[in-house]
């Protein structure tokens, strides 16, 4: 998604209209639904007539290319990379039809204790995977490391969209990702790279981020398309728990109302302390190629 600054024209002689045009490549062109157009007034006046203009076809468009962009605060480029993580997209197709979309080898799904409570009530062990249900996907950062991120879109026909909780991601790289790919691989070569808090991962393509790990939290990071978001395509940021530990803290009226459903609020993601995930519904796997991580 982009944003965008308008100057206005200095007349009220005209109104103007602005267009948009909806596009999507999973389901079927159908007149009228896809594309889909919609088309809203930008006033001037009351009185002043709509000015008409020649609509621009697509194939006239300049399309923006982030690889190619610079951000206005001029942030320069992270490094040196001290992790490494690769997020592979998973598909589970199942009867009627329908199918599953995963980032990481599970679908995610919500657990007894939020993982946030989790990272705030387990100690050391906060900074383990073991205390963070399977289901959520977890990976931990620690402090103001710089992590370069690698979705890998290999096995869905369809394109995704990667949107990011907690930080604003500098796009590094773009491909095929495909082995012994002819499509060259694109590479920012600058300074400043453009950063974006979402980004389209196309069918076959694979783009690699980067941010830095200094705002300590739980962060979600999920598709943006709300149907593959609800069946489970998204994982956490599980970022620098010894920090939060220190420093955030959750308030008694949150505490107070998980009690009254009677949610707990501490221990790992069933309730427990340890690695004992008793009790929590066991996770649905996707199969395909499993995420990585590498770095300390």
């Amino acid at each position: 998604r982009y944003s965008v600054i308008i100057t206005a024209h200095d007349s009220l002689k005209f109104n103007h209209a602005l267009n948009v045009t909806f596009y999507s490549d999973f389901i079927p062109q159908t007149p009228g639904f896809n594309p889909l157009y919609h088309q809203v007034p930008i006033v001037y006046h009351d009185n002043a007539p709509i000015k008409t203009f020649t609509a621009i076809e697509d194939h006239e468009v300049k399309w923006a290319d982030e690889l190619a962009m610079e951000p206005r605060d001029k942030q320069m480029l992270l490094e040196p990379v001290d992790q490494h993580i690769v997020v592979n997209v998973k598909v589970l197709n199942r009867e009627m039809g329908m199918s599953i979309h995963a980032y990481g080898h599970y679908a995610y799904a919500p657990v007894p204790v939020p993982p946030l409570y989790t990272a705030l009530t387990t100690g050391d062990m906060a900074l383990s995977p073991s205390v963070y249900a399977p289901q959520l996907n977890a990976i931990i950062l620690k402090h103001n490391h710089v992590v370069e991120l690698e979705l890998r879109n290999s096995f869905a026909p369809i394109m995704h969209t990667y949107h990011s909780h907690g930080h604003a991601f500098q796009v590094v790289e773009s491909g095929l990702a495909k082995i012994n790919s002819s499509i060259p691989v694109k590479r920012f070569k600058g300074r400043y790279p453009m950063r974006r808090d979402t980004i389209t991962l196309a069918a076959g393509q694979y783009v690699r981020v980067r941010i830095k790990a200094d705002n300590p939290g739980v962060w979600y990071q999920h598709c943006h398309q709300e149907q593959h978001n609800l069946s489970g395509m998204a994982f956490t940021f599980i970022e620098a728990p010894d920090v939060m530990q220190q420093t955030l803290r959750v308030p008694q009226e949150m505490l107070e109302f998980c009690r009254i459903l009677g949610h707990p609020t501490q221990g790992n993601s069933a309730g427990h302390f340890g690695s004992d995930m008793t009790g929590i519904d066991p996770p649905l796997a996707i199969n395909g190629t499993a995420n990585s991580i590498t770095g300390t």
